[in-house]
């Protein structure tokens, strides 16, 4: 039992690893503005990226596979979802941009798999995602006074952040999804730190991949949050 165990891990891990590798090179396709689309990646960059996001999604889909996490059907799940979660975070680094060519098909796959967890129940889930979207409009609205206080062309905190969080309101539920954002908004205070140190006050960066890790550690540990 202990070997197919590790071996399922295995295979996990080298799905996810091939999955990120060649997720990176194929994600323009994901934006719908036709410059991005029409210039993807290239050369070290494009490198860096494959190489990170492959690590990245190889070292989730072996946790979510991991013994003692969830029976096969519940873990696949989150194993999938924590690829999507790892591709929205690829580029938001890239573009600033959350595309709603993943993030919609992801919303609705998260609702219609609401009873699929064993640990919350369909409530839990949508009380998590109405949490969400409260949390996630009051952000907005501060998004765009902070933007026009510190005079930027755009919000530090936007629309594609808004969905996200939803998002990880589906995934996580109620109250785990309390501790999901919590988890997103202190790893965000990181390079909000760092610019304000090099005086970078009036510079925004990307919130999605934060916002992500939160929901990423939640759904993969739930048993600490649920």
């Amino acid at each position: 039992m202990a070997d197919v165990d590790i071996a399922l891990v295995a295979v996990a891990g080298a799905t996810g690893l091939a999955f990120g590798w060649f997720a990176a090179g194929w994600q323009h396709l994901l934006y719908r503005q036709a410059e991005y689309r029409d210039n993807p990646m290239s050369g070290a960059r494009l490198q860096r990226y494959r190489l990170a996001l492959a690590v990245v999604c190889a070292a989730g889909a072996a946790l979510a596979l991991r013994p003692g996490h969830y029976d096969p059907g519940p873990a696949v799940l989150s194993g999938g979802f924590f690829l999507v979660l790892s591709v929205l975070s690829s580029t938001d680094f890239e573009r600033r941009i959350i595309p709603n060519r993943l993030l919609y098909p992801a919303l609705v796959a998260a609702a219609a798999s609401c009873r699929a967890w064993p640990d919350r129940s369909v409530a839990d889930i949508w009380l998590g995602a109405a949490f969400a979207a409260g949390v996630a409009g009051g952000l907005f609205a501060i998004g765009l006074l902070l933007g026009a206080a510190l005079k930027l062309r755009g919000t530090p905190f936007g629309l594609g952040d808004v969905k996200l969080i939803l998002l990880i309101g589906l995934l996580a539920g109620w109250p785990a999804v309390m501790s999901a954002l919590f988890i997103g908004v202190l790893a965000a205070g990181v390079p909000s730190l760092f610019l304000l140190a090099r005086g970078g006050a009036s510079r925004y960066f990307s919130y999605g991949p934060y916002l992500a890790l939160g929901g990423a550690v939640v759904m993969l540990w739930p048993g600490r949050f649920v």
